[in-house]
């Protein structure tokens, strides 16, 4: 038989088209390899130009800096005739000013900021990306003026507003600025040439006239612009200067068609500081929007997200949703959250609102679901029924994350009903640490996954890609090792978040079933004057917690190895429930260590022709070795003012608010080296594979 010779091709001599379709990958893939593509010969950079293009970010600080970058801008894309490759424009920051009359700040006094800083310095902003911070802080809805057409700050939007009018292909506008949207931006979308086809997004909306006779003329401009296609709220009952927020009433309005083209609400649920001092106001009605026909229609969202205390509602415990479905047709939802957010771990739906869900609405096209459960205290005999029944009245989802108080029993019904079909699955078990109403402790214990569970979802999930799931550290001995190789059966396991779990809630919730054989004689002692915590339980905290690089590579190369079907291409492993024994009790001192030892990690797969490469980082290193430097730096000025000298290498144990107990546990385990930082003088136990 005949064969032709192999022909050996260069990039040149492909199709625009081919190379087009190689660019997208790698824009998809790992983007540094896209600009090295581009590097490669004339045509290749040609064929990366709309992919380097389709989606455009910029980041304002002050009307200078804006102008500058909008005109940089449109010079590059004249330069490469690129206006038309631009799809999708992201804006993000604040347009700050001088003058702070000139400051029309979506909720400046909001707790925007306040949770947002503390979400960013703990770090979970790179461990739990995309999670909503929904804890207290200060929020105050009426607290600005409307911005007016061409006022000073509407008119440094004007080179934005121009810019965009050059771009034809510009199908998507996501605004995330703290200033309330322009009317020169809202005027250009309107003027766009191919209006309506570009489709606002709009994550820091806010109505601030609310409390009017009548709304502001531009607030209902805004809302009842046929390019909103999507928008973010914070809403709260009442703010931190007692006033009610009707900016959710409104939004239900909207979707009934005032806002035509809306079809994706996403609504942060807040619990405002000082709010409760106003619980005695009474409840002023909800007049209603201009236009608006209560049951003349229903909106039809594909995407509804409720996120934070969505209990919070004065019409009973079903109302709130009982609200919302009848303002929008659920049998039109693709996703749809009800509950979480970072802050608010121990609030979700109850089973009452499970139950109603189940007996009452309809998600025929539902494919991603994200729920967080709430038990909603002790005596709730149907809760697993309830929850059961909640699972089962949805058809099989692609996506599914849950949260909350999750038993064997819930689990397998997930499996049962969805497993078959699930490419995202995150299971990560809650249960609320604080003393139940009539002060004794409560009597559950979240769910440990175990082996054979894992296993279980191998067996039902074989579609699964990506997995988020807790592990329970054991010491790193064999049954955690197991767990982790487990994992190597997932054929199309590409994605991996292990949740370390170092919690141990038997402590106070279940002593009786802790094993204490291999407490020596300073184990058994009682830990400082905690009834309930010994030196062993202490020692096994930091242990468990104690995750180096080491550790972290041995799990990521014992699920790797021999790996049945597609490589891992991401591992984050988070390092979480460090001294959490099930009663809230919290002790600073050992927060402190514990917090050093509980490291974080990322792993990424890059493909290289020669061979992959594997990227590790240390989540919130950062954020981890600047309060290390400030710790270190507030112990020698106390030294200085203690007229210590500067040179003697001081430890923390030395410090008198940090008691020797902690060190002594600490050295127990990590004999003291002399020259090294405790906070690097520790190392894990290798795992046992």
């Amino acid at each position: 038989m005949d064969t032709k010779p192999l022909v050996r091709r260069d990039f040149n001599s492909l199709p625009l088209e081919t190379l087009q379709q190689i660019a997208e990958y790698l824009d998809k893939s790992y983007r540094p390899s896209l600009y090295a593509f581009g590097l490669a010969s004339r045509t290749c950079h040609d064929a990366t130009i709309p992919s380097i293009f389709r989606h455009v970010h910029l980041s304002i600080s002050s009307p200078e800096a804006l102008k500058r970058d909008i005109d940089a801008l449109v010079k590059t894309l004249s330069l490469v005739d690129s206006s038309r490759h631009v799809q999708s424009l992201s804006i993000k920051g604040t347009l700050s000013f001088n003058s702070p009359s000139q400051r029309n700040v979506e909720g400046y006094k909001s707790s925007s900021s306040g949770r947002d800083s503390s979400f960013m310095s703990t770090g979970m902003n790179e461990i739990l990306v995309g999670e909503e911070p929904c804890g207290s802080a200060i929020h105050i809805v009426y607290d600005e003026s409307v911005i007016e057409k061409d006022s000073e700050e509407d008119i440094a939007w004007k080179p934005l507003a121009s810019a965009i009018k050059t771009m034809p292909c510009l199908a998507k506008l996501e605004y995330n600025c703290s200033n309330q949207f322009p009317p020169s931006l809202l005027e250009a979308l309107h003027d766009y040439n191919s209006y309506p086809q570009c489709k606002l997004y709009h994550n820091t909306f806010r109505l601030r006239t609310l409390l009017w006779d009548t709304p502001c003329p531009y607030e209902l401009a805004l809302a009842q612009s046929p390019c909103l296609y999507s928008v973010k709220v914070e809403c709260c009952h009442r703010d931190s200067q007692g006033n009610i927020d009707f900016n959710q009433e409104a939004i239900m309005e909207l979707v009934t068609g005032l806002a035509p083209n809306l079809k994706e609400v996403v609504v942060v649920n807040l619990r405002p500081e000082s709010s409760w001092k106003y619980h005695h106001r009474p409840w002023e009605s909800w007049q209603g929007l201009p236009g608006f026909v209560p049951g003349q229609s229903v909106g039809s969202l594909t995407l509804l997200s409720l996120l934070g205390e969505i209990k919070r509602n004065p019409r009973g415990p079903c109302g709130f949703l009982q609200t919302w479905a009848k303002q929008t047709d659920f049998s039109c939802l693709q996703r749809l959250t009800l509950g979480g957010g970072f802050g608010c771990e121990s609030v979700g739906i109850n089973d009452e609102m499970m139950k109603w869900v189940a007996e009452n609405c309809l998600f025929p096209r539902l494919k991603s679901l994200r729920v967080r459960l709430d038990r909603d205290g002790n005596n709730r005999p149907n809760y697993s029924e309830n929850a059961i029944a909640f699972f089962e009245s949805f058809q099989c989802l692609d996506e599914l994350s849950v949260s909350g108080p999750i038993d064997p029993r819930i689990l397998e019904s997930i499996l049962f009903q969805h497993g078959q079909t699930l490419t995202k699955l995150s299971i990560r078990p809650i249960e609320d640490e604080s003393k139940a109403p009539n002060g004794r402790l409560r009597g559950h214990i979240p769910m440990t996954c175990t082996t054979e569970q894992i296993i279980q979802i191998h067996i039902q999930c074989p579609l699964l890609q990506e997995l988020a799931l807790p592990v329970k550290r054991t010491q790193s001995d064999a049954i955690e090792a197991e767990k982790y190789k487990t994992f190597r059966k997932m054929e199309r396991l590409s994605s991996l978040f292990l949740i370390l779990d170092c919690s141990e809630w038997r402590v106070t919730r279940d002593p009786a079933s802790l094993d204490e054989s291999t407490f020596n004689e300073f184990d058994q002692e009682t830990f400082e004057d905690w009834v309930f915590l010994k030196n062993g339980h202490i020692r096994q905290t930091l242990l468990n917690c104690a995750v180096d690089e080491t550790l972290a590579r041995s799990i990521w190369e014992t699920i790797c190895r021999n790996k049945i079907g597609c490589k891992l291409q991401n591992l984050k492993i988070w390092t979480t429930g460090c001294c959490r024994w099930g009663d809230n009790t919290y002790i600073h001192y050992i927060k402190n260590v514990v917090d050093n030892l509980s490291r974080s990690w990322l792993f990424e797969r890059i493909a290289r022709d020669e061979g992959d490469i594997i990227n590790v980082k240390e989540l919130g290193r950062r954020i981890r070795e600047a309060h290390d430097q400030y710790e270190t730096s507030r112990w020698h000025r106390r030294i200085d003012a203690m007229l210590v000298e500067n040179n003697v290498v001081v430890e923390l144990i030395d410090e008198q608010e940090s008691p020797k107990e902690v060190f002594q546990v600490f050295r127990s385990i990590w004999p003291d080296r002399k020259g090294k930082d405790w906070r690097e003088d520790w190392s894990s136990l290798p795992l046992q594979v």
